[in-house]
C-alpha cells in the first residue's frame, strides 16, 4: 500500500499543497517549512486513533483561524481544513472488503479518472481527514470520510487503511501496544498467549512463595505486633494472614510494563536497554519498526529521523527501512541519510513570505540529466536544511571562507553564514579539483530544489568567463567576482602587511618543510611566494589562517563573505573591484 496523492488544505502551516509521491518518500527543508507538520497531517488520516482524542485548534492555518474570529462570519464561509490521500496496491483482502469504496485513480497524477481513461487506471481508495470550526457553538469537529460519498470511515476501516509510526517510545517493549508484542504475535498468537498466561501464572506462585517465606512471614510480624494488628483488628493468632504481595494491581499489563529490556555489550555486563545510551536504543526502534512494518507493507511515517544516530547507523538504518515492501515517508535533518534514497524520492520544502512550497525533481530519462543529480549526495546534501546555498569553484574555496568566517565570529562576533540560513558548498568533495566549469550544473540542480543560489568566482583569467557569468547570473540571485587577476589565495594576502606576511611564511615553512629562505625574499616577493606556499601540500589555506596573529584577519576574504551575506541585489553580478 502506498499514498499516489496527498493534498492539504489550511492545516497548520500549509495553506495549500498537492504532493505526488514517487514510491518512498525522504522530506527535508529549512526550519520551519512544515517536515513534522507533512507527517502530523497524514497521520490525521492513516491513524486510526487521531480522531479519538479532542480536535486541536492548532491544526487550523492562521487564515482560517483569523476569519472565524471574525464575530459576523458563518461557519459555511470559513474554509474546510483537510487532508486527503489516495491509496493504491492495497491489499487483496482490502480491496475484497472496501470493494464498494474503490476509485479508478491516474498513476502519474494521483487524481481520479473518467470512463474515456479507465483503461490507463489503477484502483485505490481516496480518504479524507476533516476538521472544522463552529463559529457560533465556539467548537470544534473532526472526522474522517470518503470525499466520493461523504460518508465517514468506519474505524475497522480505518484500522486496514492504517500506517505503521516510528515514534521515540522505547522499542522491545512486550505490552499490549508495543512493536515487539505485535511481531511475536504475528509469528503464533495462540502460542504467545499461552506463553503470557503462563507467565502471568509464573509471576503469582513465586511472588505467594515470597510472602509466605519464613523471614517474611517474621519481619510481617513484627510490624503487626507494632500496632497494625491492634489498630486494623487483625486476628492475634495470625495477624499476618491478610498481607500478601503482587506486582502493582497483578494484571498482565502491569507485569509485562514492569518487565524493561536488557543488553549485554562488551565488558560492562547486563544493563538496562536504556542504560546504554540514545543512539543503541535508537538502533534497535528502527530495526523493529522495519520488521514491526515489513509484516503487512505498511506505510512507515518517521519523522526527524537519524536525530538519536550516528552517521553510519543513520544511513544504513534508512535503507533498511527503505528496501522493505511498504512505502516510507520519512523527514531528516541528517545529510546521510539522503544516500538511502533516489534523487527523485526527495521533496524539499522551503518558506518563501511566510508561504510553505514543496520542491521535487522531475522524472526524467536523460543520461546526463541523471548524472548531474548525483551532485545531490555528493554535494549538496549538507545544504539541504539551509535557505541558501553559497556555490564555490574547489575545496580550496571552502577552507578559506569556512577559515576566515569561524575567525570574523571568534574574534569579532561577526555573524557566521549559518546565522544567515547559508551553507558553503564546493564544486567537488574534500581532496578533488572542482573547476568553474561544474558551477552551472550545480546551481541548477540547487535551484530545482528550491535553494537559493550565491555563486563566488575567481578571476584570475581575465575576458574569459563572459559566457559563464551570463549563464550564473540567469540562474542565481548573487555572482560575486573577485578582484581582476585574482584567485582565492589572493583573497588571504590581499591587504595585509609585509612584515606579518612574512612571519606567517615562516610559521608555515617551519611547521610544513617549505624548504623556503624566508630571510632572503624581497618585500615585493612575500605576497607572491604567500601564494605559492598555500597552493602546497594539497592546500594550506586553512593553516594559513590558523598562524596569523591576532586582530589581523584576511580583508579581502571578509569582504566577500560580507558581500554574500548582503541583500540580494537587483543585478545578479557583483564586482568586487580592486580592494
Amino acid at each position: 500500500m502506498r499514498i499516489s496523492r496527498l493534498e492539504i488544505s489550511h492545516f497548520r502551516g500549509f495553506k495549500f499543497l498537492v504532493l505526488v509521491p514517487r514510491n518512498n518518500v525522504v522530506v527535508v527543508g529549512e526550519p520551519r517549512a512544515g517536515r513534522s507538520d507533512l507527517l502530523a497531517a497524514i497521520r490525521r488520516v492513516l491513524d486510526p486513533r487521531s480522531t479519538q482524542s479532542r480536535p486541536s485548534e492548532w491544526d487550523l492555518h492562521r487564515s482560517v483561524q483569523t476569519a472565524a474570529e471574525k464575530l459576523n462570519l458563518k461557519d459555511a464561509e470559513s474554509p474546510l481544513t483537510f487532508v486527503e490521500v489516495t491509496l493504491v496496491e492495497l491489499p487483496d483482502e482490502t480491496e475484497q472488503t472496501l470493494e464498494d469504496r474503490l476509485e479508478l485513480f491516474s498513476p502519474t497524477t494521483g487524481e481520479p479518472v473518467g470512463a474515456e481513461d479507465a483503461d490507463d487506471g489503477v484502483l485505490g481508495v481516496r480518504i479524507r481527514y476533516c476538521l472544522r470550526r463552529d463559529s457560533n457553538e465556539q467548537s470544534f469537529e473532526h472526522w474522517v470520510e470518503y470525499p466520493r460519498t461523504g460518508q465517514r470511515v468506519p474505524r475497522s476501516e480505518r484500522e486496514l487503511l492504517k500506517a505503521f509510526v516510528l515514534d521515540r517510545t522505547a522499542p522491545l517493549q512486550l505490552r499490549a501496544e508495543g512493536a515487539l508484542r505485535r511481531l511475536a504475535s504475528d509469528a503464533n498468537a495462540a502460542a504467545l498467549q499461552s506463553t503470557l498466561d503462563e507467565f502471568s501464572k509464573s509471576i503469582a506462585a513465586s511472588t505467594k512463595a515470597l510472602a509466605e517465606s519464613d523471614e517474611i512471614r517474621a519481619a510481617l510480624r513484627l510490624v503487626a505486633e507494632h500496632g497494625v494488628q491492634n489498630l486494623l483488628d487483625l486476628d492475634a493468632e495470625n495477624p499476618t494472614a491478610p498481607i500478601g504481595f503482587s506486582a502493582e494491581d497483578g494484571s498482565l499489563a502491569a507485569l509485562l510494563r514492569a518487565v524493561q529490556p536488557t543488553l549485554e555489550l562488551d565488558d560492562a555486563g547486563v544493563l538496562p536497554l536504556s542504560s546504554h545510551g540514545s543512539t543503541t536504543s535508537a538502533i534497535i526502534a528502527a530495526a523493529e519498526a522495519a520488521a514491526a512494518a515489513q509484516i503487512d507493507d505498511l506505510i512507515v511515517l518517521a519523522d526527524d529521523f537519524g536525530d538519536q544516530l550516528d552517521a553510519a547507523s543513520a544511513e544504513y538504518l534508512a535503507a533498511r527501512l527503505r528496501r522493505r515492501g511498504g512505502q516510507l515517508w520519512l523527514t531528516t535533518r541528517q545529510p546521510e541519510v539522503l544516500r538511502a534514497f533516489e534523487p527523485n524520492e526527495l521533496i524539499r520544502l522551503t518558506r518563501s513570505s511566510g508561504v510553505r512550497v514543496a520542491f521535487q525533481l522531475a522524472e526524467t530519462t536523460d543520461k546526463k540529466e541523471r548524472m548531474r543529480r548525483r551532485y545531490l549526495h555528493s554535494l549538496l546534501s549538507s545544504a539541504m536544511s539551509a535557505r541558501k546555498v553559497i556555490l564555490l569553484e574547489g575545496p580550496h574555496d571552502l577552507a578559506t571562507y569556512t577559515a576566515v568566517s569561524e575567525r570574523l565570529f571568534r574574534e569579532q562576533n561577526e555573524a557566521p553564514l549559518a546565522a544567515y540560513g547559508m551553507r558553503l558548498v564546493s564544486t567537488s568533495v574534500s581532496g578533488g579539483e572542482g573547476g568553474k566549469q561544474e558551477l552551472p550544473k550545480l546551481a541548477r540542480l540547487a535551484g530545482d530544489v528550491g535553494l537559493a543560489v550565491r555563486v563566488v568566482l575567481d578571476h584570475d583569467k581575465p575576458g574569459t568567463d563572459g559566457d559563464l557569468i551570463d549563464e550564473l547570473s540567469s540562474i542565481s540571485e548573487m555572482v560575486v567576482r573577485l578582484p581582476i587577476r585574482a584567485a582565492v589565495e589572493r583573497t588571504l594576502v590581499k591587504g595585509i602587511d609585509v612584515d606579518i606576511l612574512r612571519k606567517a611564511l615562516e610559521a608555515l615553512n617551519d611547521d610544513y618543510g617549505l624548504g623556503l629562505e624566508i630571510d632572503e625574499l624581497q618585500e615585493d616577493d612575500v605576497a607572491k611566494k604567500c601564494v605559492w606556499a598555500l597552493k602546497q601540500k594539497n592546500g594550506l589555506h586553512k593553516a594559513f589562517v590558523d598562524v596569523l596573529p591576532k586582530g589581523v584577519i584576511p580583508p579581502l576574504a571578509s569582504e566577500v563573505l560580507r558581500r554574500l551575506k548582503a541583500d540580494t541585489p537587483d543585478k545578479p553580478l557583483v564586482e568586487m573591484g580592486d580592494l
